[in-house]
């Protein structure tokens, strides 16, 4: 059995191969740039390389495989970029997938909340990917998680750099709103199993950890893990629209971008014990599974703020 998996070197198609190989199925990866594949811990069995818009490496990377992964995402960007890539990218894959005519399952990997809501520029380009898969004909397992922690993660990574330098953590909003951060190796888990067939049928399924904590409480997590206190400052929504918008312009990685500034109030929650349900097993909490965050130096957290580095 060939999976083939887009995105693979990401911070969740690392883990999703390395399962894949332990699990001893076959693994091509498709990567944009040749040596790209390096980052991978365990070389997989093929690589190819290209993109989601170069029709003629997808319809190669999918001869004769049996399942696809499809985890390329963009979050970083404006309207035509969420277009390019997770909608037609999707669908570019998808219609690869159908013509190679040996692809027996498909899991994409969506975002919890996507919706046909076009002013959420980014979760309804989602919403439009998924939306190539179920119109495909082909089997399908559509994930939806929450936000995604772990090492090498965009998320507690820039929380853990206002906590370590900034004696007043800003928060935009209320700080109320749910969130349910599922671990990279619990999703990477999920779909393994679900190449693996342990889900029956079409089916979209919402993922996140054990926890609905609200974005107050996980800077308290991230800040006991680095043990500190937090003192938070709460900040209007469009008290940080016009800041944003010029950080976003003028650095080369915002630590938030206008995109992410529409999801930042947003409940993103799933049904509790939804991975129990599914996949048969309880993920990780995130208190106690952060201790990354503890590697982030001051010069790397003032890099961080200031939109020149992930941390990664």
């Amino acid at each position: 059995m060939t999976v083939l998996v887009t995105g693979a070197t990401g911070l969740v198609g690392r883990r999703v191969v390395q399962q894949l190989l332990e699990t001893n199925h076959e693994v091509r990866v498709m990567v944009r740039r040749p040596g790209s594949e390096s980052v991978l811990a365990t070389p997989p069995t093929d690589v190819c390389y290209g993109d989601v818009s170069d029709l003629d490496a997808l319809a190669e990377a999918c001869r004769d495989a049996t399942a696809v992964v499809h985890l390329v995402a963009l979050i970083r960007g404006g309207p035509r970029q969420f277009d390019a890539i997770n909608r037609q990218g999707a669908a570019n894959v998808v219609e690869a997938a159908k013509s190679a005519g040996s692809v027996k399952r498909f899991i994409h990997v969506s975002a919890l909340g996507a919706a046909n809501t076009p002013r959420l520029q980014y979760l309804h380009s989602k919403w439009q990917g998924e939306q190539a898969v179920m119109d495909s004909g082909l089997p399908y397992v559509i994930l939806r998680p929450s936000l995604i922690f772990g090492p090498g993660d965009e998320f507690t990574t820039a929380v853990a750099a206002l906590v370590r330098t900034m004696p007043i953590v800003p928060v935009i909003g209320s700080g109320n709103n749910r969130l349910q951060p599922i671990h990279v190796d619990d999703v990477a888990r999920c779909i393994a199993l679900s190449v693996s067939g342990n889900t029956r049928g079409n089916r979209t399924i919402e993922i996140g950890g054990p926890e609905q904590l609200s974005y107050n409480e996980v800077v308290g997590v991230v800040a006991r893990t680095l043990g500190r206190k937090a003192r938070r400052l709460n900040v209007p929504l469009w008290k940080m629209r016009l800041p944003v918008a010029i950080m976003e312009k003028l650095t080369p990685r915002a630590p938030i971008n206008r995109a992410m500034l529409q999801l930042v109030t947003l409940r993103n929650v799933a049904e509790p014990g939804s991975v129990e349900r599914a996949f048969g097993f309880r993920p990780r909490p995130l208190e106690g599974n952060i201790d990354h965050v503890r590697d982030i130096t001051a010069g790397q957290a003032i890099r961080i703020n200031l939109g020149l580095s992930t941390g990664s």
